[in-house]
């Protein structure tokens, strides 16, 4: 082994090239490196940076000539760190974190160092550390391993009451936090009002466990009050009943009460809120919100007395989803005139969207018999591109306006973005797979750069076929026109062959690809959907099965191949469902069918534009819209003619089918 090893096994010399790595690697790299060798660079990378996770350096040994010159390099030994963390000296991490304070991995160590130094009671460096890095973040486990920091160093000024403030919480709070509140026990700080108030906050929140465990050390009566809250939580209209009859005017337990009612049954607690609020003349912040949201359940689920509570809300439980709701109740029972004049209360749009609002001002002018008005509000409208821009082309029969200007690559600023560190970084984690890392990069890299570069970089990503990267960085900046980098076409043959096989249109599938991962195969929802086209494991085993393909989990779903086939097969299952009506189908694949069913309209058939305006969920709104527009740009890419959103958007029908 070349070099005076140290006690941890790594050559010392070898240590100090880690340190110096970049003198001279860039301008290296850039030119002198051929496409084989980088090729067996990745390979062994990839090998390597296993071994170092791992923490065996021994085996990382073989592959450090190969990779010294690598842009990634340096991850090897923090990888290493990583896994070694409290068996090296801590003057060694820090001095490696000081060397490379701006790469991607460095949060991630650091963090880890932390947590490893309170583990082991280094109070002085954590503390050191936590003040340096971690003082004005969120993190409420840190924040107690500071506390406890400070008391074990005997500097408790101001402890009691940051202590008070963390302790005063509805929810459990992390083990972390426990030798703080020993010590605030043990001091006497904690009083008996402070149990009593986190005892009402926990209660007010439904953490009854945390609840009932306070009321042991509170005072008398706690453990009967917790135990009514806990009664009016499981059953709250029996318990408001009673309450009623006994002519108790605990304002806390019956609001509490009617805000757990009113998602089990709204129509009875907008009956008890009227006879409630006219014995006690219940007011206040916490008044209006149980009234607001009785009124909005209603709204969401489409019954009958929504329209009236809403309008029947005191101007102190109006916010914005009050005034958004109003407009679209109007809109369902097509109440034009009503919806006109809630549009007047919205000045920042619909979810955030102007062009919704001049759309549906547009529809609410020609319904009432004013089409030259309408008409050059669609006329203006139809100029852009988007949802309702093409909603508003079909309503007036004009082109629409793709708006396609390829963009201009400035080769000499592109050459030097590749030859950037961090550019280079995000680039190879992106080629050896490993694209969560790569990603991170990205973003650590964009937010040094100005908007001119930030343009460049996108045709970079793209060029690289790195499509999510670079669709994200062209919509921010003045390349958004550009519909090939935006509106890419990863993996056509298995769009349009699997899309075939389902019997659906590939652009159709493409719109959802894009708008479910932005072409990440390896991306997983926090609701653990996964892969190009976002599926649950559940419903890729199912669909799996049903296709008769193996399905070996994650694994599979990760596959772009794979993920596509059973992505494909499903939304054909949603459309088949559905009868053929793309809308409801594509809300299907965002929300689950079931909810779609419960959306459907009981009586009549409604306009679709006006049904995916109703949607309760705002998530689902948006994807609708993007998707169904998404579709329309990918349709022009794929066969240079347009598909009118009119041609896939037919009326939706009432539960019955009448």
């Amino acid at each position: 082994m070349p070099g005076n090893p140290n006690k941890n096994g790594i050559p010392k010399k070898r240590m100090e090239r880690f340190v110096y790595w970049t003198l001279g690697l860039l301008l290296f790299w850039a030119g002198a490196v051929s496409a084989t060798d980088l090729d067996a660079q990745r390979s062994a990378f990839r090998k390597a940076i296993m071994q170092a996770e791992s923490g065996n350096w021994a085996r990382v040994e073989p592959w450090l000539s190969q990779l010294e010159d690598y842009p990634l390099y340096p991850d090897l030994r923090a990888g290493w760190l990583r896994n070694r963390l409290g068996r090296v000296p801590d003057a060694e991490v820090a001095e490696f974190l000081a060397a490379y304070p701006d790469l991607g991995f460095t949060p991630g160590l650091r963090k880890a160092w932390a947590e490893s130094l309170a583990r082991r009671g280094r109070w002085e460096t954590f503390l050191e550390v936590y003040e340096a890095h971690f003082a004005d973040g969120d993190s409420t486990v840190f924040h107690c391993n500071a506390l406890e920091a400070r008391i074990r160093l005997e500097r408790t000024q101001g402890v009691v009451d940051d202590g008070i403030a963390v302790w005063l919480s509805p929810y459990s709070q992390p083990s972390a936090c426990d030798p703080v509140f020993a010590w605030l026990k043990d001091t006497g700080a904690l009083a008996p009002e402070h149990v009593t108030e986190r005892t009402s906050l926990a209660l007010e929140a439904g953490q009854f466990q945390l609840a009932r465990y306070l009321a042991r050390s509170g005072p008398a009566g706690e453990k009967a009050r917790v135990e009514t809250w806990a009664g009016m939580h499981a059953d709250p209209a029996r318990r408001l009943a009673r309450l009623e009859g006994s002519g108790s005017d605990d304002r806390a337990l019956m609001l509490y009460g009617l805000k757990r009612l009113a998602s089990r049954d709204p129509a009875r607690a907008a009956a008890l809120w009227e006879r409630y609020d006219s014995r006690l003349g219940l007011s206040g912040d916490a008044a209006d919100a149980v009234q607001r949201r009785i009124a909005l359940i209603h709204a969401w689920r489409h019954l009958a007395m929504g329209r009236g509570l809403l309008s029947a809300l005191p101007d102190s439980a109006v916010d914005d989803d009050v005034r958004v709701w109003r407009f679209r109740l109007a809109l369902r029972d097509q109440d034009w005139t009503g919806a006109a004049l809630y549009l007047e209360d919205l000045p920042d749009g619909i979810d955030g969207d102007q062009d919704g609002r001049t759309f549906w001002q547009a529809r609410a002018m020609e319904a009432s018999g004013d089409e030259a008005a309408a008409r050059v509000l669609y006329e203006d409208l139809a100029g852009h591109r988007g949802y309702h821009a093409f909603l508003a082309a079909d309503r007036i029969g004009a082109d629409y306006q793709w708006r396609h200007a390829e963009a201009v690559p400035d080769e000499a600023l592109i050459e030097e973005l590749e030859t950037r560190r961090d550019i280079l970084r995000a680039r190879e984690y992106f080629f050896t797979g490993f694209n969560y890392r790569g990603r991170r990069e990205w973003r650590r890299a964009l937010a040094t750069l100005n908007d001119a570069e930030k343009a460049q970089a996108s045709i970079v990503a793209h060029r690289w076929g790195w499509h999510s990267r670079a669709i994200a960085t062209a919509s921010k900046t003045g390349l958004a026109n550009d519909l090939e980098i935006r509106y890419p076409l990863p993996w056509r043959q298995w769009f349009e062959q699997k899309s075939t096989a389902a019997r659906i249109p590939a652009p159709w599938a493409y719109g959802i690809a894009r708008s479910e991962s932005l072409f990440m195969p390896d991306v997983a929802s926090s609701a653990g959907a996964i892969g190009l086209m976002q599926l649950m494991p559940d419903t890729g085993k199912r669909t799996a099965r049903a296709a008769r393909m193996p399905y070996r989990g994650v694994q599979t779903l990760r596959d772009p191949a794979s993920n596509i086939t059973l992505g494909t097969r499903y939304l054909g299952d949603m459309l088949n469902r559905f009868g053929q009506n793309r809308v409801l189908a594509t809300a299907a694949y965002n929300a689950g069918p079931h909810r779609v069913e419960r959306w459907l309209p009981k009586d009549a058939q409604l306009p679709a534009d006006i049904w995916v305006e109703t949607v309760p969920y705002s998530e689902t709104r948006g994807y609708v819209r993007r998707v169904l527009a998404a579709e329309a740009v990918f349709h022009w890419r794929m066969n240079e003619r347009t598909r009118r959103l009119a041609e896939v958007m037919p009326p939706v029908k009432p539960t019955g089918g009448g």
